[in-house]
């Protein structure tokens, strides 16, 4: 019978049917009004995401926090910034001056001398040379473009001499000449030094094969993205014992930081060039030997971090992913979660959701958590007692977000943001307080997202590798770049030194002698 259809009934039986469709209705309505509420607040994250500024600004409850994300520079007008008179305008609420930082002592300088005309440094009174005032240079930073030379072996030869006993001598070689120097790419035109700029242009400035190309028209010089990628593949190649070398640092320590992000690969194997494969990264090492190494993996399965877990007894960081649940159990790991992650799934819905509510609440507690964790590393406290006072501060605050967490968790839509920030929460509970209980771990994952970073920098200049080949050289040249920033050098320097070392030692080559903390003076 259709709703509408009244024949038969009394008024008291369609009073009844109406009242029950209504509630129907009112039901539908509510969950569609969910539903949109929903997808409005989800429409809204992808849009900032899409076209909003990249950072998380802190509003005046967080500011104790810290910085924790990313942060974009700030830049000034071209009218502060050469305003002497903003720069030398003092600090009401520091007292400090807040001028530029003082251009490095290790940059050559060149001394121009300026000087009075010699009649002018008399006096017209008494004709005796006036007194000299000490005063401070004016320093002015001068750029020479880059320039290449091009070294000329002359490789001598010499015959045989036209004496008689030398040629009854069987012995002497007809012909004898210089020894040829060792070459970094056999048969190649490039030396170590400019393989290591070239890698280090892509690899930690992000500057793709075509676009160095063009810069080294500019200058003269046709060198072809075919022939710096043959280079870097020779490099990556002639490095990979060392990759291993460094592998033995991180395992060797007692904390690794791990994380994962996706690279598209056109040529692997029995898969279609659109589909996702991972490039995985780990850092660790012992005490201020820091490693930092990129591996390459088809897919994101669980088999990855075991492969590169095997043999280590730690503690292990990561997001929330569950691919490295089975590293942890088979190899009895302590793992610790990321309360960046837990704040962001709040953070983003609070940027775009006007009204203060458990979004913002949230934050507030991941902010509450962060300032004791920052405000205990400034006190420079010895390990145990930063651990207890660490504890002692922060697990009151856990007990109250957890007890918030699940009073709220069934007061919210399913599926909504803010129920999957919750639930993320609830779920990474135990994972996320783990960090309470060692010194050396920090409340997130933050030092493997700034590992990976310049991976995902890059990856937008030049959106995908052709070949796994490509794919696994670009990790073992991230990791050589990456571990020479962790340890404050300069990459272009290090580089060239290994690539120089190798050149001269071959296999004879002591690897330990090549990593970073091991390398010359000159090199810091």
């Amino acid at each position: 019978m259709n709703s509408r259809d009244f024949s038969g009934l009394n008024k008291d039986e369609i009073i009844a049917l109406l009242l029950k469709e209504n509630s129907q209705l009112s039901g539908k309505v509510k969950i569609l009004s969910t539903n949109v509420k929903t997808l409005s607040e989800d429409v809204k994250i992808l849009r900032m995401y899409l076209f909003a500024k990249k950072n998380e600004k802190l509003t005046n409850e967080d500011k104790l926090q810290g910085v924790l994300f990313d942060e974009l520079e700030d830049s000034l007008s071209d009218e502060v910034a050469e305003s002497e008179t903003v720069r030398k305008t003092q600090d009401k609420k520091s007292g400090k001056r807040p001028g530029r930082k003082p251009i490095p002592k290790d940059i050559p300088r060149i001394k121009v001398i300026i000087d009075v005309d010699a009649k002018d440094k008399l006096c017209p009174c008494c004709s005796k040379e006036r007194p000299l005032i000490p005063t401070k240079p004016t320093e002015e930073l001068d750029f020479i473009p880059a320039r290449i030379i091009v070294k000329e072996y002359d490789i001598k030869k010499y015959g045989a001499c036209s004496c008689d006993e030398f040629k009854n001598r069987e012995d002497l070689p007809g012909i004898i000449e210089g020894k040829a120097p060792k070459r970094f790419i056999p048969g190649g035109i490039a030396s170590p030094s400019l393989v290591a700029n070239i890698i280090t242009n892509k690899f930690c400035d992000a500057l793709p094969f075509y676009r160095q190309n063009r810069i080294f028209n500019r200058i003269g010089i046709d060198l072809s993205r075919q022939n710096m990628s043959n280079w870097a593949l020779t490099a990556s190649r002639k490095c990979e014992p060392l990759i291993e070398h460094m592998r033995k640092y991180i395992i060797s320590g007692k904390l690794i930081n791990m994380d994962e992000t996706t690279v598209q690969v056109l040529k692997e194997k029995d898969r279609a060039a659109h589909t996702k494969s991972y490039m995985w990264v780990m850092t660790g090492g012992v005490e201020t030997k820091r490693v930092v190494l990129f591996n390459y993996a088809p897919t994101r399965k669980q088999e990855t971090p075991v492969k590169l877990l095997k043999g280590y007894k730690g503690i292990l960081q990561t997001d929330g992913y569950s691919g490295y649940n089975k590293a942890v159990k088979d190899y009895g790991l302590w793992h610790v979660g990321c309360l960046a992650h837990g704040r962001r799934k709040f953070w983003d819905l609070a940027k775009v959701v006007k009204k203060k509510g458990k979004a913002h609440k949230g934050v507030t507690f991941f902010s509450r958590l962060y300032e004791v964790n920052n405000s205990l590393k400034k006190m420079n406290l010895s390990v145990n007692d930063f651990v207890k006072r660490r504890r002692e501060k922060s697990i009151p605050i856990w007990q109250e977000f957890y007890k918030w967490l699940h009073e709220n968790k069934d007061r919210v839509a399913p599926d909504s943001p803010i129920s999957k920030a919750i639930n993320y929460s609830i779920n990474q509970y135990k994972n996320l307080v783990r960090y309470l209980k060692y010194a050396e771990v920090s409340p997130d994952n933050n030092i493997a997202e700034n590992a990976i970073r310049p991976f995902c920098i890059g990856r937008k200049n030049w959106l995908f590798n052709n070949t796994p080949r490509g794919a696994y050289s670009s990790a073992v040249l991230y990791s050589l770049v990456e571990t020479a920033k962790i340890n404050k050098i300069e990459p272009d320097k290090y580089l060239n030194y290994i690539f120089s070392e190798i050149t001269d030692k071959g296999e004879d080559i002591d690897l330990d002698s090549l990593m970073p903390w091991n390398a010359p003076t000159y090199l810091k």
